[in-house]
């Protein structure tokens, strides 16, 4: 086999949908018996993998669950009615984020309808003996069975959020489970490889279980999150609820011994730690709650047997003081404090139309439809079928176009398009060492990155020379004016640099990769220029303000968080207050409501920066209405939350300016 027919043989494989599910089970050490247990046949894994056969994407999702991959980290292109069942199952989870019953029961009926499913009927006990059977489910296809899954785990929340009887829901969460779970045994979990939202069933399911019954399944819940090799990303899905839980349990016991409110608050501080390390908000202030009653109930106890408070008085004050500022942060940006339904388990990566991102990209390139077929070998009708969304098209026509079109093959990594596990963990890893400002380390893993990935691949180069770029350039190696060429010739890899002047009344589609190319192109001129830098991000923040006004972009959060984050800078930089002050607001209440915390103090520092500046123009009554050092030092301890060390050193410094300025004018 020669050279050119053994790198179109790896392209190939890279391209290929199941070659990324096989090479992360292989990395994860799984059978393919492990990996599809419950779910489908040997034989049809043994298809998808080398690449015979589509998995279709409820299952490839579930596959891509299973083997720990967040579904927030890949594209996913759907065909029309692909597409059309992901944004019924997204209506029925924004009433479910919304604890909207009526509607979501509404939903459901429609999705019962549309693809032929059973609908419950509630006759409490007598559920179980409805049409629910596994002997007949087992003859089904397996995408029926997920939809079903999906149906059923969603009455279960809709019928928990009406009070429904804990044994009209056990019998419900049992069928949902059942469908890709045959046997449910909690305690026997360690053998078994399951998803995020297979687990949170699991939990509901125990939740409707006596009281000692249920401890036990959480117990062993909490122990194979433990013991089964994870990234934190994904452990956080259902750890900090099931340590709730647990405590819960705890809690509602009749008589209660020192050691017993001890665990309470180990359990509450492993979850508590965990969302500090992944920066995430999900059932915090409910583990804060739960840990300050444990303590003052174990201070009680001591004080009666040793006479003594002191102890536990620091620990108190740090716990209060995290419950007061998220509450008073939740309270002034009109979120809800606690964590009101489990959604965020279900929203990821928005999913596209096919035809559509096909189209556009197209449309952007200036390619004629005729083109893009003699480049992919497809007939004009096949093209126009597919843009036109009557008919879908195979798996291969469409990677080939988007290939050719600078888009990441279908059910790829965002940003590095490889399926080497190991790959996309050094591309992690390279991520962090940025973050923490070890830049020299980067110009070390990404040679050894450059030796796992396809360097020919125009996504893979425009990743590597972008963050070659920042490294070479924050280690003095690379002066600006090179460093913006670099950033240049990244974003070329797939897009011309026109496109920054691209008209609005256009259609316009960006990869997370290219918009991250020209946040860093921004940010050049930044401090310089910021109305230059604006100009420089407008088809970027025009995208984002798309997915706003669709109401979907809870779905790009990742994306939405940063770039609305930065606009509100930008504004805030040339003098737009109240703008930028609306901005910081949509990105707070977006962060606090999708429990993500990450770049929080970064929004509410523009916030409070926005406020003082139109607080300068205002009378002398509304000057004494707001206190920008309270908001100061919520960022300062936003920052330490998140055991953000650059943050925190920011806020301190200019806490420390902040302070001599009052001082010396108070003296004036």
């Amino acid at each position: 086999m020669g050279k050119e027919e053994t790198e179109k043989n790896r392209a190939s494989f890279e391209r290929n949908d199941g070659s990324y599910i096989k090479a992360n089970r292989e990395y994860l050490g799984l059978t393919s018996g492990q990996l599809i247990e419950g779910l489908c046949a040997k034989s049809m894994i043994s298809h998808i993998e080398s690449g015979n056969r589509g998995a279709g994407w409820l299952l490839q999702e579930s596959l891509l669950q299973r083997g720990r991959v967040a579904d927030e980290a890949y594209e996913n292109y759907l065909d029309n009615e692909d597409y059309a069942e992901w944004r019924m199952q997204g209506e029925i989870l924004d009433y479910l984020d919304m604890c909207d019953r009526n509607q979501m029961e509404a939903a459901l009926e429609r999705y019962a309808d549309r693809y032929g499913l059973e609908k419950v009927l509630f006759v409490g006990l007598d559920f179980r003996q409805n049409a629910y059977d596994m002997e007949e489910n087992a003859k089904e296809s397996v995408t029926t069975r997920l939809r079903r899954q999906f149906y059923l785990g969603m009455l279960g929340m809709c019928r928990k959020l009406a009070g429904g009887r804990s044994e009209e829901r056990m019998g419900i969460f049992r069928a949902a489970l059942r469908q890709s779970m045959p046997e449910i045994d909690c305690e026997l979990l360690q053998d078994r490889i399951l998803s995020a939202r297979e687990i949170n069933l699991i939990l509901e399911y125990a939740g409707c279980f006596p009281l000692a019954g249920a401890q036990r399944q959480y117990m062993a819940v909490k122990g194979y999150l433990e013991n089964t090799p994870m990234e934190d990303d994904v452990k956080v899905l259902n750890y900090p609820k099931v340590l709730l839980l647990l405590c819960q349990t705890l809690q509602k016991k009749e008589r209660k011994e020192a050691g017993e409110y001890a665990e309470i608050i180990q359990l509450c501080d492993l979850g508590i730690g965990l969302l500090r390390k992944v920066k995430r908000k999900y059932y915090l202030l409910e583990l804060l709650e739960a840990k300050k009653i444990a303590i003052k109930q174990l201070e009680e106890l001591n004080a009666k047997n040793m006479g003594g408070k002191e102890a536990f008085q620091g620990m108190l004050a740090e716990n209060e003081k995290w419950i007061e500022i998220f509450s008073d942060l939740c309270g002034r940006f009109g979120v809800e404090q606690g964590q009101l339904s489990d959604a965020y388990l279900y929203y990821g990566q928005e999913r596209r139309n096919a035809g559509d991102i096909i189209r556009t990209r197209r449309k952007m390139l200036k390619m004629t439809q005729k083109e893009l077929c003699e480049r992919v070998g497809c007939n004009l009708d096949t093209l126009r079928d597919l843009e036109k969304k009557r008919h879908g098209t195979s798996s291969f026509y469409l990677q080939e176009m988007c290939a050719v079109l600078g888009l990441p093959p279908l059910r790829s990594r965002t940003e590095l398009v490889t399926a080497n596990p190991k790959a996309r963990e050094l591309e992690k890893e390279i991520r962090y060492a940025a973050n923490d400002g070890r830049f020299q380390k980067n110009l070390e893993q990404l040679e050894e990155l450059k030796g796992m990935i396809d360097m020919t691949n125009r996504m893979n180069r425009q990743w590597v020379l972008r963050t070659e770029g920042m490294a070479r350039h924050e280690l003095g190696l690379m002066d600006d004016t090179e460093y913006e060429e670099m950033v240049k010739q990244a974003l070329e890899c797939t897009l011309p640099m026109s496109i920054l002047e691209y008209p609005d009344e256009k259609e316009c589609y960006l990869t997370n990769s290219e918009m991250e190319c020209i946040y860093h192109y921004s940010l050049l001129v930044c401090r310089k220029n910021a109305k230059e830098a604006y100009e420089r991000m407008k088809v970027v923040f025009r995208q984002e303000e798309e997915l706003e006004a669709e109401g979907i972009q809870k779905r790009h959060i990742r994306t939405y968080e940063l770039y609305m984050g930065y606009k509100a800078v930008l504004l805030c930089e040339i003098g737009e207050y109240e703008a930028a002050k609306q901005y910081a607001k949509k990105v707070i209440r977006l962060c606090l409501r999708t429990g993500r915390i990450n770049i929080l103090d970064g929004a509410l520092y523009i916030w409070m920066r926005s406020n003082v500046k139109i607080q300068k123009k205002e009378a002398e009554p509304q000057k004494a209405s707001y206190d920008w050092r309270k908001d100061l030092e919520c960022c300062l301890a936003l920052s330490r939350f998140c055991q953000n060390r650059t943050g925190e050193q920011f806020y301190d410094e200019v806490l420390a300016v902040n302070k001599i300025r009052v001082a010396l004018e108070a003296k004036d």
